[in-house]
C-alpha cells in the first residue's frame, strides 16, 4: 500500500451525524462530503461471515438483539440500524471497489481476520486498505494470512507498551488517539519509520493541526469538516 502524498480524510463509520454509522448509506455520505474514504468496523458472525459492526452486540445500534458471534448472517442480515441495514465487509469492500474510496478496516475481535483478508482482495481494494486493531493478536494474525497487507496499531497511547508492540508485530503504523498525538509521539513516530493515522478528530483547529504534521490521515466524524481542514492546508487546492 503506497498512501498519497497529501493526508487522507476518512470518515469515522461513515457519516454518522448524518447516516447510522456503519452503514452503506454513511459510507456514501461521507464521500459526497469529499472524504478520501471511510474507517469501518468488523466483527465476526457466528458463521464467519464478518459484519460492518463495532458493538458485539446488535443491541445498541440496530433494532435487533443478541451478540453478533452467536448469530447467523440470516440474522444479523435482517437487523436495521435506524432502518439500514447492517452490511458485509464484501458489500463496503464493493462499494470501495466502485467509488474508489480508501477503506480503514478494524477487526474489533479475534475470528474475522480470513474473511476480511480475503473480502478485501476479492474486491480488489488491498492497495488502498489498512488493516487495525486494538488486539496485537488480531494485527499478528493479519500479518501472517496476508504479509503484504498494510498494519496498523490502534492504540490510545504512545508508550512503552504500545512501543513494544509495533516493535514485535513489524506493522506498518499506528491508529493513534488525537490526545495522544503530541509533538513528540509524532516525532519519535516519523523517526521509527511508522505511518501514522489520527482519530477521532472533530475540531476544526486541531484537524489543522494534526494535517499540518504530515500524519497520513485523520479520521473524524464529521467528513466536511476534515475536508475544509485539509483544503485550507493545501492553500485551496
Amino acid at each position: 500500500m503506497i498512501f498519497p502524498e497529501r493526508p487522507l480524510v476518512l470518515g469515522h463509520r461513515g457519516s454518522p451525524a448524518r447516516a447510522p454509522e456503519n452503514t452503506l448509506r454513511g459510507f456514501r455520505l461521507a464521500a459526497e462530503e469529499g472524504a478520501d474514504g471511510v474507517e469501518l468496523d468488523v466483527q465476526p458472525a457466528a458463521d464467519g461471515t464478518p459484519v460492518v459492526i463495532h458493538d458485539a452486540t446488535l443491541d445498541r445500534t440496530t433494532g435487533a438483539r443478541g451478540a453478533v458471534a452467536a448469530l447467523g448472517w440470516g440474522e444479523i442480515g435482517a437487523a436495521r440500524a435506524g432502518g439500514e441495514p447492517v452490511p458485509r465487509l464484501e458489500e463496503a469492500a464493493r462499494w470501495a471497489a466502485e467509488s474508489g474510496a480508501w477503506l480503514n478496516v478494524e477487526i474489533k475481535s479475534p475470528g474475522a481476520e480470513a474473511a476480511s483478508i480475503a473480502a478485501i482482495e476479492a474486491a480488489g481494494v488491498l492497495e488502498r486498505t489498512f488493516f487495525s486493531s486494538f488486539l496485537p493478536d488480531v494485527v499478528e494474525r493479519v500479518g501472517e494470512l496476508a504479509p503484504h497487507a498494510t498494519r496498523f496499531l490502534l492504540t490510545e497511547r504512545w508508550d512503552d507498551d504500545a512501543r513494544a508492540a509495533a516493535r514485535r508485530l513489524g506493522v506498518h503504523g499506528v491508529c493513534l488517539h488525537h490526545a495522544a498525538a503530541t509533538p513528540a509521539a509524532l516525532g519519535e513516530l516519523r523517526g521509527a519509520g511508522l505511518d501514522v493515522v489520527v482519530w477521532t478528530v472533530d475540531d476544526p483547529a486541531r484537524l489543522g493541526e494534526l494535517l499540518r504534521t504530515g500524519v497520513r490521515a485523520v479520521i473524524t466524524n464529521h467528513p466536511a469538516r476534515g475536508v475544509a481542514a485539509l483544503r485550507e492546508v493545501l492553500g485551496g487546492a
